[in-house]
């Protein structure tokens, strides 16, 4: 049997966790729970690989903190820049993941839970 996997996203680190928590309670061993940033940090400067490509400046071969524009340019583009945005959770960010790799026998167990859960696969 193959192994497959599930990635649920949650808006609120208790439903994560519940969720997990219930998954680990009906025998699923390898669950995990990670936050992400939706946009790059202010410091981008791990991003630059002189081996791979040019590098941006000579700061970035030196280690030395370069901020770049594209950070700016998503959190523009972030609906909460527009100053019109009405605190509603339906575009509220989903930065917590719960991923679940288990065999193709209980994929679909997996999958229904972590929809009862309240994540979005």
């Amino acid at each position: 049997m193959g192994q497959r996997n599930v990635i649920a996203f949650f808006r609120t680190e208790r439903q994560a966790q519940q969720a997990v928590q219930q998954l680990k309670a009906r025998g699923f061993d390898t669950v995990d729970l990670s936050r992400f940033s939706l946009s790059p940090k202010e410091d981008a400067s791990d991003l630059d690989n002189p081996i791979a490509e040019p590098p941006s400046s000579l700061s970035t071969l030196t280690g030395a903190p370069v901020t770049g524009r594209d950070p700016g340019i998503l959190k523009a583009a972030d609906i909460h820049s527009s100053g019109i945005a009405d605190g509603s959770d339906e575009f509220g960010a989903e930065d917590l993941s719960v991923t679940v790799i288990t065999d193709d026998s209980r994929f679909d167990e997996a999958e229904q839970l972590l929809e009862q859960m309240g994540g979005r696969l």
